[in-house]
């Protein structure tokens, strides 16, 4: 009976095993040889088909949803009933300064007045052997210097890529008419959107991206930018009513920068691009200085990246009023991040209520420029924050591990000699640190490095790790007394005996001698004092019995009133143990495994080579440093 058919199979085999069970029980195929038959032939067919139609059925289904899409397009119409765009590739941006030095004699007179640096000038560079053209984003004016003779642009913004225009003509008898971008790899950022009455008109209006709908109305000149279906982006404009129509016949103006992406960022040199002159004057009297080296270059964002911001930029409605509201924006709107952390004044040490508090990691720069935070504040930001609520940029707090890691193991279990073992062990512990550590939410567990180390070789018996905090600085030779602040990751460990450091530093040179870092508990106060001691005999000899402070609970060292007069290679090294072998970061600190200081040291186990014997040989390895 029909009834008793199956439909919910997907494999091949059991949809024609089905059909032959169909089969076999209707009357006029009794005792039919499906197998040695014409009738398999039929069968497979069948099944081949119906395989087919159900597997094209189960494919749609997944693609008409954004966490189960795999077509880019698809994902991309899901995100934008969400009222997200995805980014586009950006172009690695620069800053310099640009002089240009003016006719002098008796052609001073021919120097004008007022000197334009023009959109799209170009700029070039070489990275990798390879170069690279740079594009002046904005038009700027600069006088000349009657002293000097010498026109300046100073902090002049520049972008990777090259420039390209393209012109439409408006024909409102197309229904939604859409403009489309003509290259995939556009930076959609440095987009500018102009339209003009005719082909002889030299006015333009420029129309500006929409962001939000306050304030707009039938004659605000905005425009609407979306990626499509083949993956090129392109601007529609207002109906008349929520933002301005061009009319019939009217130019539309669109240039942008298309880009090689992040494959140019850390650019620092800078020149003129051939045969280009900055008004009646030749290259040749122009000189570029950096300001910020080129960063923030990034491939276009990807699948997996659209479905986990789409929903977060979704929930915030493009407003930020929550911390993660801030995250969401941020992250939709700014590439450069590997890391970012977002927490309220109230949730600051000390508090600072009023504010909202981002720290960002760059990808590549320990640190964002002074102009990538203003672009975040006065761009990103603007606008979406409340108006009685201050967005603070801050940098990463970084705090570097240096690990001691012992570990025995069984040499009967293994063709590996100990120095291939130390060779793995290494390998294990710099896969730890790029997986879970160098983020905000990067948790240091004691436990969880122990297991991959036991785990990577079969001889491996047991692994002991004693973690070590430290930071370093480089204090000036020049003043009379350095000052620094040092935040470390957690709470510090503090011996039962008072005579103890909690500190201990690299030693620098004062007068041709190497001096120290120490501390010393100080009766009735939570904080430890820090003094600069040197070697005399063997003996601690303190010379600046006040140089700063230790709190052991917030982690917190104040260093100063010390002047070196010659540094170690690398600065001095501040070195502490934390009070627990599990570290977790907080607000802006971030936590890193320094692989060049880090030992290992492998041991063959006694007792598992050797048995009960082995247990006179066998030691263990202690929980501190001597």
């Amino acid at each position: 009976m029909a009834t008793n058919f199956k439909v919910t199979e997907l494999d091949f085999d059991q949809i024609k095993k089905n059909l032959k069970n169909y089969l076999k029980t209707q009357s006029t195929f009794n005792d039919y040889d499906f197998e040695g038959s014409g009738m398999s032939v039929l069968l497979d067919v069948l099944a081949y088909n119906t395989h087919y139609n159900a597997m094209a059925a189960h494919f749609s289904l997944n693609e008409a949803f954004l966490d189960s899409a795999q077509i880019r397009g698809n994902v991309v119409s899901r995100a934008r009933l969400l009222g997200y765009t995805p980014r586009s590739k950006l172009a690695s941006r620069a800053v310099v300064n640009i002089a240009v030095t003016g006719f002098t004699g008796d052609q001073a007179s021919n120097n004008p007045a007022n000197l334009t640096l023009a959109r799209g000038t170009q700029l070039v560079t070489t990275v990798g052997g390879r170069e690279f053209s740079f594009i002046v984003l904005s038009a700027d004016n600069a006088t000349i210097d009657s002293v000097t003779n010498v026109y300046t642009f100073n902090n002049v913004e520049i972008a990777e890529g090259t420039l390209k225009t393209l012109k439409f003509r408006v024909d409102n008898d197309l229904t939604n008419q859409k403009y489309q971008i003509s290259d995939k790899d556009a930076d959609t950022s440095t987009l500018r959107v102009r339209v003009q009455a005719n082909d002889l008109s030299s006015a333009f209006d420029i129309y500006t991206k929409y962001t939000t709908l306050l304030n707009v109305d039938a004659a605000t000149r905005i425009f609407h930018l979306q990626e499509n279906a083949n993956e090129y982006y392109e601007v529609f404009f207002g109906d008349g009513v929520i933002g301005a129509r061009p009319q019939s016949n009217n130019i539309v103006t669109l240039d942008y920068v298309y880009t090689n992406g992040k494959d140019v960022n850390g650019a620092t040199n800078f020149g003129m691009g051939s045969n280009i002159n900055i008004g009646p004057f030749s290259a040749s009297a122009v000189s570029i200085s950096l300001v910020n080296k080129s960063t923030g270059g990034s491939d276009r964002e990807t699948l997996e990246s659209i479905r986990y911001n789409a929903p977060l930029t979704f929930t915030s409605q493009n407003r930020a009023v929550t911390t993660d509201d801030y995250r969401a924006i941020i992250q939709r709107e700014f590439s450069d991040i590997d890391a970012i952390s977002t927490w309220g004044g109230e949730d600051n040490d000390p508090p600072d209520y009023g504010s909202v508090y981002v720290c960002v990691k760059p990808v590549q720069n320990e640190t964002l420029t002074t102009a990538q935070k203003n672009t975040i504040k006065n761009t990103i930001l603007k606008g979406k924050n409340v108006v009685s609520i201050t967005p603070v940029m801050v940098d990463p707090n970084y705090t570097y591990l240096e690990l001691d890691v012992f570990f025995k193991y069984n040499n009967n279990l293994t063709d590996r000699s100990a120095s291939d073992l130390l060779s793995v062990v290494s390998d294990t512990v710099e896969d730890y640190s790029f997986n879970n550590l160098n983020k905000f939410d990067g948790v240091f567990r004691h436990s969880q490095l122990l297991k991959a180390i036991d785990n990577a070789d079969p001889s491996i018996v047991n692994s002991t790790v004693r973690p070590m905090l430290f930071k370093t600085i480089t204090p000036s030779l020049t003043r009379t007394a350095n000052n620094f602040t040092l935040f470390f990751t957690g709470s510090f460990y503090v011996s039962g005996s008072s005579t103890d450091s909690v500190i201990s530093s690299t030693a620098f040179k004062v007068d041709g001698v190497d001096h120290f870092f120490g501390d010393e508990a100080v009766e009735g106060q939570d904080e430890r004092r820090v003094y600069v001691y040197k070697i005399v005999d063997g003996k601690e000899t303190i010379v600046v019995t006040d140089a700063g402070s230790v709190n052991t609970s917030s982690g917190k060292v104040i260093l100063n009133n010390f002047a070196p007069s010659i540094l170690p290679t690398g600065g001095i090294r501040i070195t502490v143990t934390p009070a627990s072998l599990d570290i977790a970061p907080k607000r802006d600190q971030l936590i890193a495994i320094d692989p060049l200081r880090t030992t290992i040291t492998p041991e063959i186990d006694s007792i598992a080579v050797s048995g009960s014997t082995g247990t006179i040989s066998y030691n263990t390895t202690s929980r501190l440093r001597g």
